[in-house]
C-alpha cells in the first residue's frame, strides 16, 4: 500500500480511536458519569477522572488527524478543492489537540471562568471548520458523497444547537436528559464524515482515478 493510502486510513483509525476514547472514558475512568445526559467535553473537564486519559490519547488522535489532512493533500493531485479540504482538517486537527488544554471547561456545578468561556469560543471555530470541509467536500464530489455530506452536516449542525441551549443547565449543574445522546450525534459526525471520505479517497487512489465531480455549468 502506497505511503498516501496509509496516510489516508488514519483518517479511519483516528475515527476509530475517538470512539474508543468516548466509551472507555464514559464506561470505566468516571464513575457516575451518564453517557446519555452528559457531554463528552466533560470527560476532559478540570477535576474529571477521566481527564489524563483524554488529554494522554489526544495527542496520536492529533497526531492521526495530522497524518490524514497531509493523506488528503497528497492525494488532491494538485485540485484546489481538495487541498482546501486538508488545510481545513489540519486546522480542526490543532483546534481539537489545544481545546482541552488552552480551554477546558469545568465540571458540572462549579462556576463559568475565562476557560469556560474559552471552550465556547473553541467550539464556535470547529464548527466553522467542519461546515467548511464538508461543504466543501459534497460542493467538491458528486453522487452519494454529496448527499452523505449534506445529511451529515444537517444532523451535526441541528444537533449541536440543541446542545447549545443546554449550556446554561450544565453551569447550574442541572440534569440535561438525553443531551448525552444528542451531542454524541454532532461529535461523532466529523470523524464519520472523515472516515468515509478516506475510505472513498484510498478507492481514487487504488484505481488511479478521481471521485465523480459535478459537470460543469453551461454557459
Amino acid at each position: 500500500m502506497s505511503v498516501t493510502r496509509w496516510l489516508l486510513a488514519c483518517g479511519i483509525v483516528g475515527a476509530a480511536l475517538f470512539l474508543a476514547m468516548d466509551w472507555i472514558a464514559s464506561f470505566w475512568l468516571y464513575p457516575g458519569y451518564d453517557i446519555t445526559s452528559q457531554q463528552v467535553s466533560e470527560l476532559s473537564a478540570i477535576g474529571a477522572p477521566s481527564r489524563a486519559f483524554w488529554m494522554t490519547l489526544g495527542f496520536p488522535h492529533a497526531a492521526l488527524t495530522f497524518a490524514f489532512a497531509y493523506g488528503v493533500w497528497r492525494a488532491s493531485a494538485g485540485r484546489r478543492g481538495v487541498m482546501a479540504i486538508a488545510i481545513l482538517l489540519a486546522l480542526f486537527a490543532l483546534n481539537s489537540f489545544l481545546w482541552g488544554w488552552v480551554a477546558p471547561m469545568h465540571m458540572r456545578g462549579v462556576a463559568f471562568t475565562a476557560t469556560d468561556t474559552l471552550h465556547i469560543g473553541f467550539t464556535i471555530v470547529a464548527v466553522v471548520l467542519m461546515v467548511g470541509f464538508m461543504t466543501s467536500g459534497a460542493w467538491i464530489y458528486a453522487g452519494r458523497f454529496r448527499w452523505f455530506s449534506g445529511v451529515v452536516l444537517v444532523a451535526m449542525l441541528v444537533c449541536g444547537g440543541i446542545v447549545g441551549t443546554q449550556v446554561p443547565a450544565i453551569a447550574q449543574g442541572l440534569p440535561t436528559p438525553w443531551m448525552g445522546l444528542v451531542e454524541r450525534v454532532s461529535v461523532y459526525a466529523p470523524s464519520l464524515w472523515m472516515a468515509v471520505l478516506a475510505l472513498a479517497m484510498m478507492g481514487e487512489s487504488k484505481e488511479g482515478r478521481p471521485l465523480p465531480v459535478p459537470p460543469p455549468t453551461p454557459a
